[in-house]
């Protein structure tokens, strides 16, 4: 606990009191008295110039992040207020303006951009008219001047509140990616850093606090776990000491002092550089795999909510909006679609419909309001709860091949 808090607390002489060759400076350093040791007084001075360098850096990974975040919601707005228009301009077949209920009807039946548009457009409403039983209540709601057709204004009304809804699902997703992405390079950092001073000491042979260009060409040349933290590194000069031709070169542009020897701040100097470049190099590639699973996790969910509610429709026979237990038991037993789905869909108590003797017990957790029947708000809130089962199994298996692929790439580098 001592030695991590101390590599990790932002204080370059706290951070030395880790490596037996620089203690005695660095405690000389932080022994402001000069009385051969450090009291609380001394330590505290330390400690909050450590806060201070760890506060910059958090403050500038938000700023980074937001920069970031601020970027992605204006390409993903822009991108979702013109397939916006465009879908009222494919409902509005004769270029009226307006959309009919004629009109809607028809695109929410045969036009397949329209209905992946609507199934997962953050409105309800919007998403309601994919619904024959909600159909009217939803014109009703999006109709705000009563003229029986929906105008570009209400239809814009409309689709402002769905892009909120969308923005903010973002921001949520997007806070509990953060804390995920921070933890990764944290874990990162520390796993660098210690490689780091390791590959120092093991090239140091003498344990004299500094690399020889002796020291240097034997590690290169004998120790395997040298060369791979080098070859990794980040930071060319040190990856350049792997290679003859180009060592001296190297050495010079690491040896800032020009005494002939590479001593540990110059080390860690060109450290910082190689890690530098490592951390953007990971948040580059935490920005990809956000963006793959994003559009994964959209692809997935606009098949399984459109599944969804053809799901409700087939076992809705008599198309009143609500599912009833004679409806659904028919439904189990022969509409192989419907028990598909249900079996796979994450929620417990929708995949227990497909079992008669659980059939009446989970009917009855399903039914909130308790009135013998699932109306649609009772299932779309069933069918939330199971596609967040089914998009957190997908980010485990996307963290599984991520694993596997990086343990390959690894085994492949050392070969």
């Amino acid at each position: 606990e001592v030695i991590d808090f101390l590599k990790t607390c932002g204080e370059p002489n706290l951070v030395a009191l880790t490596q037996p060759a620089r203690l005695s400076k660095a405690l000389d350093m932080l022994d402001t008295s000069k009385d051969g040791e450090m009291d609380m007084d001394e330590w505290m001075a330390a400690i909050k110039r450590g806060l201070a360098k760890r506060l910059d850096e958090l403050a500038d990974e938000r700023e980074r992040r937001e920069r970031a975040a601020a970027a992605a919601d204006e390409e993903f707005s822009a991108e979702f207020l013109t397939m916006a228009r465009a879908v009222f301009d494919m409902i509005d077949k004769d270029q009226s303006g307006t959309l009919t209920k004629k009109e809607i009807v028809d695109a929410v039946a045969n036009d397949k951009e329209v209905i992946t548009f609507l199934n997962d457009c953050g409105n309800p409403n919007l998403q309601y008219l994919l619904v024959p039983a909600r159909l009217e209540a939803a014109l009703e709601a999006l109709d705000t001047d009563r003229s029986g057709e929906i105008d570009a204004m209400e239809w814009e009304a409309a689709i402002e509140t769905a892009l909120k809804a969308k923005l903010e699902q973002r921001r949520v997703e997007r806070e509990q990616a953060q804390s995920a992405n921070r933890a990764e390079i944290e874990a990162f950092t520390a796993e660098f850093l210690n490689a780091a001073r390791e590959c120092f000491l093991m090239i140091d042979k003498d344990n004299s606090g500094t690399l020889t260009k002796t020291e240097i060409v034997h590690s290169v040349s004998s120790d395997k776990s040298v060369k791979d933290f080098l070859q990794n590194c980040g930071e060319p000069n040190l990856q350049f000491l792997l290679v003859p031709a180009r060592l001296e070169a190297s050495l010079d542009a690491l040896d800032t002092s020009k005494d002939g020897e590479l001593d540990m701040d110059e080390w860690e100097e060109a450290i910082k550089r190689g890690l530098a470049k490592r951390v953007s190099q990971l948040q580059d590639e935490q920005e990809r795999r956000a963006k793959a699973a994003a559009a994964e996790n959209a692809a997935f969910s606009a098949e399984f909510l459109g599944a969804a509610r053809r799901v409700f429709a087939m076992i809705d026979v008599d198309n009143s909006g609500t599912l009833t237990k004679e409806e659904i038991k028919k439904s189990v037993k022969s509409d192989k679609e419907v028990i598909d789905f249900l079996k796979t869909c994450g929620e417990p108590n929708l995949v227990a419909l497909t079992q008669p003797a659980r059939l009446s017990k989970a009917l009855d957790m399903l039914d909130t309001s308790k009135d013998g029947e699932m109306d649609m708000d009772e299932w779309m809130a069933a069918i939330k709860r199971g596609l967040a089962k089914r998009l957190d199994e997908l980010a485990d298996e996307r963290e599984r091949r991520e694993r596997a692929a990086a343990a390959a790439d690894e085994e492949f580098s050392a070969e």
